[in-house]
């Protein structure tokens, strides 16, 4: 009885495969300098007892009851125009509504979305995005708001 001989790999395919594991190893370890970013980051509000959660870009905190989704909107929309911003859209009802604005030319920021619901709690569950993402630029407004609410 012959043994079947297996094929051994060229010296070509092993180039070929060190070469795609090398770039595989340099994707993974760009992959995690990125890391931080999608850990969920949580942290209180400045002074208030409100704490907001970041992760993959978005903020997101719950506001006590007795707040009402059009309240935080409205004092969102005041604060983003103050900042210089331009309001694109703006909705508001009692179960919740959104805010897009615009930056001015130059600003290292292009668009701020802030959506707003109304949880079971009573509360009012508050979304921030800014893109490009930034926790602490996102963090600042959020501070403004609740800043224009007195929480």
């Amino acid at each position: 009885m012959h043994a079947i001989p297996t094929p051994t790999p060229s010296r070509n395919a092993r180039r070929a495969l060190l070469l795609m594991f090398g770039l595989c190893t340099a994707f993974m370890l760009q992959a995690c300098e990125s890391v931080p970013a999608m850990r969920k980051s949580t942290a209180w509000q400045g002074q208030t007892p409100i704490s907001a959660s970041y992760l993959w870009g978005t903020l997101e905190a719950e506001l006590p009851p007795g707040v009402r989704t059009e309240s935080v909107l409205i004092a969102a929309k005041s604060e983003l125009l103050r900042q210089g911003h331009v309001i694109d859209q703006s909705t508001a009802s009692p179960q919740g509504g959104k805010l897009i604005a615009l930056s001015q030319p130059g600003s290292p920021y292009s668009r701020v979305h802030i959506k707003t619901s109304t949880q079971p709690s009573g509360g009012v569950k508050v979304t921030i995005n800014i893109d490009p993402d930034s926790e602490s630029r996102t963090r600042l407004i959020l501070d403004a708001i609740l800043n224009q609410l007195a929480i």
